[in-house]
């Protein structure tokens, strides 16, 4: 009983001391380099990027713009809705 208490305790000494020797520097080397990737990659241009211009955007497509406002307005509901008294059922 004790043999197999001391080789238990022996083997979970041994793994506690493989897992940290083993290490994760080469993880932790290129940690979060894929996402600063694919943040770099959404730019059109980098330069731009790096300059933003303080001018408003003068032009768009109107048909987009005008599906845009249409579906905007379209998410209001009506004031008599708001005025309607809210009703909770609770064990119903």
């Amino acid at each position: 009983m004790t043999n197999s208490k001391s080789l238990a305790t022996a083997a979970a000494v041994l793994m506690a001391f493989s897992i940290a020797a083993c290490g994760h520097s080469r993880v932790e080397a290129n940690f979060g380099s894929s996402v600063q990737s694919m943040v770099e990659g959404q730019y059109y241009d980098p330069a731009a990027a790096a300059n933003p211009s303080l001018d408003a955007v003068e032009g768009t497509d109107g048909q987009r713009m005008e599906t845009v406002m249409e579906a905007h307005r379209g998410q209001a509901g009506s004031a008599q809705e708001v005025s309607n008294p809210l009703v909770i059922n609770v064990g119903q």
